[in-house]
């Protein structure tokens, strides 16, 4: 067993900017699904499931009914999950981490900010 440091135990300085960059990227990304999910719930065409999957299997795309159908099952799963689930969900895929690892650094950031975020006292 070596004793070589992994990547991942790689020491990073944190300075106070980036961490607060960090924050308003979270609190932009969870605005954004809020927006999002808000959005959706919004949208009616006043058309049946059935008729809107035929409206849009009949516009000039590359979508199969099945991908269509997939897709609105996807929005309705979206709906029904919590911003901080989608947000997780966003964390791991993009930073290629599985979701009880995205969970636990929000946990940890959420820690730190509620300890040293908010404005210094000068």
């Amino acid at each position: 067993m070596s004793d070589a440091p992994d990547d991942d135990e790689e020491d990073v300085e944190v300075t106070r900017e980036m961490f607060e960059r960090g924050i308003e990227a979270l609190r932009g990304a969870e605005h954004t699904l809020d927006e999002f999910t808000a959005e959706l719930s919004d949208v009616d065409t006043g058309l049946t499931h059935s008729d809107t999957v035929s409206l849009l299997y009949g516009r000039p795309n590359d979508l199969t009914k099945t991908a269509i159908r997939n897709g609105f099952e996807t929005l309705e799963d979206l709906e029904a999950k919590s911003t901080r689930h989608l947000l997780k969900r966003l964390l791991a895929d993009e930073g290629d981490l599985t979701l009880k690892e995205a969970d636990a650094f929000l946990q940890e950031v959420e820690r730190l900010e509620q300890r040293y975020g908010g404005e210094a006292d000068e």
